[in-house]
């Protein structure tokens, strides 16, 4: 069960991690953004996205979602480090190499979730490229549209990973890159001996579910259920921590110098 975050013996914990070698690793929607009703109209408030910026300035800073590289550099409103869209399997400058056979795969899904569910008011199915997204949150009745749903999916050829959320069912090829493996091969690319992750939903499991000694998980909202060691109670206790990180990173670099003129 995690552990309140904001606690004497947690947070020194936390504060060990915060090193310049640390990739600072964090979801999108319900971590750095707000969920929202639209998801189109996610945005990271401008208070987030300047210490985020200081953030990028003293360590590696990274983000792994589930929505599409592009869609994530604009709600972010800058580009960090590393953006990694589609849960994984999406990597930028990598157009070559992207698996052009799994958005072809998709595109053949979301075809066939159309035709099943076009009957089916307030569900909206977003391609991504290498996933697919529904959306059922605008539904009348959600708890029969996640029925639908569930059973649409399992008409699917080949059978494809799926992926629960905050009214959200995500469809994934089941040989794409998830969360967790991204998370690695991104600290092996950035040169970053540990990371801190960030995340709040289901997807993010699949990096609080590593269990390595290096990865410092962070769930932000309560869920006894999850993996990670360590919890938020909520979204807006983010931009607190980051502030914290970014003082303890700068007062780590002001002792290095004063160290080298020593």
């Amino acid at each position: 069960m995690p552990s309140y975050l904001f606690q004497f013996e947690e947070l020194a914990a936390f504060t060990h991690h915060v090193a310049p070698d640390t990739l600072f690793a964090f979801d999108l929607d319900g971590t750095l953004a707000p969920i929202v009703i639209d998801y189109g109209e996610a945005k990271v408030a401008k208070s987030v996205r300047s210490v985020l910026q200081r953030l990028m300035g003293l360590a590696k800073v990274a983000i792994i979602t589930g929505r599409s590289r592009q869609d994530a550099i604009g709600i972010l409103g800058f580009q960090p480090h590393l953006v990694i869209g589609n849960h994984g399997a999406e990597w930028p400058g990598r157009s070559s190499e992207r698996r052009w056979e799994l958005v072809q795969l998709c595109l053949k899904w979301r075809d066939r979730l159309h035709t099943a569910l076009f009957y089916e008011p307030g569900i909206e199915i977003e391609f991504k490229g290498e996933s697919l997204s529904l959306h059922y949150r605008k539904c009348e009745d959600p708890q029969r549209a996640l029925v639908m749903i569930n059973t649409a999916i399992d008409d699917l050829e080949p059978p494809p990973r799926t992926i629960g959320g905050k009214y959200v069912v995500n469809v994934v090829p089941a040989e794409a890159f998830g969360k967790g493996e991204a998370l690695a091969a991104a600290m092996e690319e950035l040169g970053c001996s540990r990371a801190i992750y960030f995340g709040d939903d289901e997807t993010d499991e699949e990096v609080f579910r590593l269990a390595r000694s290096d990865v410092f998980g962070v769930h932000v909202g309560k869920n006894d259920h999850s993996a990670a060691t360590y919890y938020l109670n909520q979204q807006s206790e983010i931009l607190g921590l980051l502030n914290s990180m970014v003082g303890i990173l700068e007062a780590h670099c002001e002792s290095e110098s004063q160290c080298c003129d020593g």
